[in-house]
């Protein structure tokens, strides 16, 4: 398979994860189909309402326990959520395939991955890194002042694709992976960071009666605040 670029649309819609710890805002892992992850309208939500995959993971246990997300509707806004787990440090992942989407006259089926490492020690960053159910999945590691991440493709590291980061303060780096999936950037000195990639692939076939020429998988990390 080949690995094909497509340009994406100025208000380019993405799956994530936010957590919310404040039992005054409904505590829980949030789960948006928007352009960055805070509520929307929602208005592709029904692609992934009770079709979607979600899974947490503790220190305690590691291995993925799949959750149902349930649908929230506040005012205009439209998303889903999922009660958040009784201990201090997880992750929470989530995958769920859109179908296909016309960008001009190129017909591409999408899937979406989403994470949150709501982590505050090196060794749970370590611990629940790596999100081995997801076929796509972005790995961080804290050496010091640094962070490294490695863009996995079905356990295997991708080069050459780029990684969209963003951070507090106008924090914003592109950075491609290099020959081992890697990139690294210094820690910001204060707040979180998103991240955001993808692989695409020359594989055509149907979905649901529907022809589409390619394929491609996008990734979403949130690394909230360790203030």
């Amino acid at each position: 398979m080949t690995c094909l670029g497509i340009a994406a649309t100025a208000h380019a819609h993405y799956l994530w994860v936010s957590v919310d710890r404040e039992p005054e805002h409904s505590a829980g892992s949030n789960i948006y189909f928007e352009e960055a992850p805070r509520p929307g309208d929602g208005s592709y939500l029904d692609h992934f309402l009770r079709k979607s995959d979600v899974w947490i993971r503790t220190i305690e246990q590691p291995a993925p326990d799949p959750v149902r997300a349930e649908e929230v509707q506040a005012g205009e806004h439209r998303w889903m959520r999922v009660a958040s787990p009784a201990a201090d440090e997880y992750s929470v992942d989530a995958y769920g395939k859109f179908g296909v989407y016309q960008y001009g006259q190129t017909k591409v089926l999408l899937h979406y991955y989403a994470r949150n490492l709501s982590v505050v020690s090196h060794d749970a960053m370590h611990e629940l890194g790596r999100a081995e159910q997801m076929d796509l999945d972005l790995v961080p590691h804290d050496v010091g002042n640094r962070f490294e991440f490695t863009l996995l493709w079905k356990g295997k590291p991708v080069a050459d694709r780029m990684v969209f980061v963003r951070g507090p303060k106008g924090f914003r780096q592109n950075i491609k992976t290099d020959a081992s999936g890697k990139i690294a950037l210094e820690r910001p000195a204060s707040g979180g960071l998103t991240l955001r990639s993808s692989v695409e692939f020359d594989t055509p076939g149907e979905e649901h009666g529907e022809a589409y020429e390619r394929v491609r998988h996008n990734i979403t990390m949130v690394i909230p605040s360790q203030d």
